[in-house]
């Protein structure tokens, strides 16, 4: 089919209708965007005056090779399979339906398989960056619409699907209540029509300066999801500088561009400090943090870039918040009191009379977790930067023999021993004693991450993730005991963040995409030979689970984003289901912390300085309105202790509290 035979085809499109394989008819409309082997049009939904969507079709050409209908239809099955779960992911283009449109010719009948597809009635993010006209978008706009990337990224890992084509031209921006909503799309096949000047070559389906240097090897064999973090944390650096971060220069051959990747230095903000967002020019100390993991990020060798997206995003977002603080003054630092009267009566006696702010906030840090230690008075905190210790009203930074960089630091807890637990990346799992070294539980692993710990009962269960080959991660829990460590992976989930043992022994543990499993431990495998290792525990699994604490009756509660908040019912034995009940939560911020009081009633912390307390199935929010903040760390072992990711320390107070 010649150019003009294949315009006069395309053109004769607008207007016709064409059915899904679910029987919805779309109506095509406008040409909004067409490239070498396909094209895009506007579209009404099932009726002719139905809401707008999407139809991207590939064309008939001589040109149109196997591969690519099949990166078609894989596009298609992706699609599908994303939106295809209880609660899709809002970042990520909708998908409604596809199909195969036949259309008579003078050569015969031509063939055009086609996607139907969400509209998103706004510019992309690379129009959008074009439009800064060199220099970095607002902070609090680049934080908000590159948290969403890494959200939606997230999810795409999580179904272990590769994107492989991550850019600006692939963000769409869609405006929502006044909201700036980014949408991650596939349009690989289809170029928007109007081409900017900062377009971008592309060499066997890569598009230089924002694909990493496996993508150009022979085979892909090394494509992981590193191969997304690289194109995200090149995606970071142009948002908050305006700059590209690996330029494809006039004149340069691709293997020039390429070569620079391999052996040229990774991208720094602080070189080019002119055209970044003031708060950040006005900060060259968090600068250098997120300089630090943008080389990491963008490392030429896969394997020595972050693990994860969201371990990528969790340690520069706190640098980047910092900086949107402004300078605190210095001075006498004034305690801040606030009423908490909502007249509710937990089981557990009054709720706390007040509260207070007790310490000043961290300067030039954000806490990511914290550690109690009650007998001592001390809380430890984990910064972006380094690892803090509150104690006699002050925080201070600690400097530990033996302590791994604070980046490189997932969380903390402490031990019976009273030693504090330090988990992190490379298998790292270290107990250090006040004036001791620090000791090894576990054997150091390269692919091993460790991001959360059970240690009331005396023994120490580790959960995380493990790397397989390709880039896949799966779950991983570990018993360690005093004379042997007991690991067994999870293959049902990609994380795990949190484990707690129930009153009758057995374990449950919670992690990303709301992986909730009940697993058999070690000692009572050895009883019950062919019982299953774990058993998933359903309830939706609509959004990441974050903390999990046990409950006095053998079962537990969990918590995480979007205000979730389950109640996990014990049952009579291990290879009986566990049900699991979603309860009503008055709010819809993300929960990161979950603990029992003293009788036993569950309290829960997160976003926005959120404090809730359980009553009758319902968690009901205590107003405590002192910092708006993100809540990290909850203890309720002797007095409300609270602290937040700026590092105030929040105190309860009651005349008749009880803690048993």
């Amino acid at each position: 089919m010649t150019l003009l035979s294949a315009q006069k085809l395309r053109d004769s499109l607008i207007g016709k209708s064409l059915v899904g394989e679910s029987g919805v008819r779309f109506h095509l409309r406008d040409l909004l965007g067409e490239g070498g082997q396909g094209w895009v049009f506007k579209a009404n939904y099932d009726d002719p005056e139905g809401f707008w969507i999407v139809v991207k079709m590939l064309r008939h050409v001589e040109g149109a090779t196997e591969d690519s209908l099949r990166r078609f239809e894989r596009e298609a099955k992706v699609l599908q399979m994303l939106g295809s779960v209880p609660t899709p992911n809002p970042n990520i283009v909708r998908f409604y339906d596809h199909g195969v449109l036949r259309v008579p010719t003078p050569i015969g009948d031509v063939t055009l398989p086609f996607i139907a597809l969400e509209y998103v009635d706004g510019p992309t993010l690379a129009a959008v960056i074009e439009g800064q006209r060199g220099f970095g978008l607002p902070l609090a706009q680049s934080i908000s619409l590159m948290k969403q990337v890494a959200r939606a990224l997230g999810t795409v890992h999580e179904h272990r699907i590769v994107h492989r084509d991550l850019k600006p031209s692939n963000i769409l921006l869609a405006t929502v209540q006044e909201q700036q909503i980014a949408k991650v799309t596939d349009f690989g096949l289809v170029k928007v029509t109007d081409l900017s000047a900062r377009s971008t070559a592309t060499v066997a389906g890569a598009t230089l300066g924002y694909a990493p240097p496996e993508q150009y090897e022979m085979g892909n064999n090394r494509v992981s999801a590193q191969t997304d973090i690289f194109s995200y944390a090149a995606i970071v650096y142009e948002v908050l500088s305006g700059q590209v971060a690996f330029p494809h220069k006039p004149g340069d051959s691709p293997l020039r561009t390429v070569a620079r990747m391999l052996t040229g230095e990774r991208p720094q903000l602080a070189r080019v400090f002119a055209t970044l967002p003031p708060e950040l020019r006005s900060k060259p100390d968090l600068v250098r943090v997120v300089d630090q993991e943008i080389a990491r990020a963008t490392h030429a060798d896969p394997s020595q870039r972050h693990p994860g997206v969201f371990d990528f995003w969790t340690r520069i977002e706190p640098a980047l918040r910092e900086a949107q603080k402004p300078d605190r003054p210095s001075g006498p630092y004034a305690e801040v009191r606030g009423s908490s009267s909502s007249g509710t009566t937990p089981a557990s006696g009054e709720q706390p009379s007040s509260y207070a702010i007790v310490s000043r906030p961290i300067a030039g840090d954000t806490l990511r977790a914290a550690a109690f230690v009650h007998e001592e008075g001390v809380i430890f905190g984990l910064g972006a930067r380094a690892l803090h210790a509150f104690h006699q009203g002050s925080w201070s930074t600690l400097s530990i023999p033996g302590l791994p960089p604070a980046g490189s630091v997932n969380g903390l807890a402490r031990l019976a021993t009273g030693e504090l637990l330090v988990l992190g990346e490379a298998g790292v799992a270290m107990a250090f004693a006040r004036g001791a070294g620090g000791r090894r539980l576990v054997a150091p692993d390269a692919d091993v991450s460790w991001h959360g710990a059970h240690t009331e009962d005396g023994d120490v269960i580790l959960v995380g993730e493990r790397r397989l080959e390709g880039g896949r991660t799966v779950g991983l829990l570990a018993e360690v005991g005093s004379r042997d460590i007991s690991m067994r992976v999870i293959e049902s989930t990609t994380r795990l963040v949190a484990v707690t043992r129930t009153a009758s022994g057995t374990l449950v543990a919670c992690g990303t995409n709301g992986a909730l499993v009940h697993v058999m431990p070690a000692a009572l495998a050895q009883n019950l030979p062919g019982s299953p290792a774990y058993e998933n525990i359903p309830w939706g699994r609509t959004g990441h689970l974050t903390a999990i604490c046990r409950s006095f009756d053998g079962g537990a509660f969990a918590v995480g984003s979007g205000g979730h908040a389950l109640a996990i019912h014990p049952s009579e034995a291990f290879h009986a289901p566990l049900p699991a009940t979603l309860e009503v939560v008055q709010t819809t911020r993300d929960l990161t912390s979950v603990v029992l009081d003293g009788q036993g009633t569950p309290w829960a912390a997160g976003g926005q300085g959120r404090l809730l307390v359980r009553e009758g199935g319902r968690w009901v929010r205590v107003p405590m309105d002192l910092v708006g903040s993100t809540l990290i760390a909850l203890s309720m072992r002797h007095r409300p202790l609270i602290v937040s990711e700026d590092g105030c320390v929040i105190e309860g107070h009651a005349m008749s509290y009880r803690t048993g």
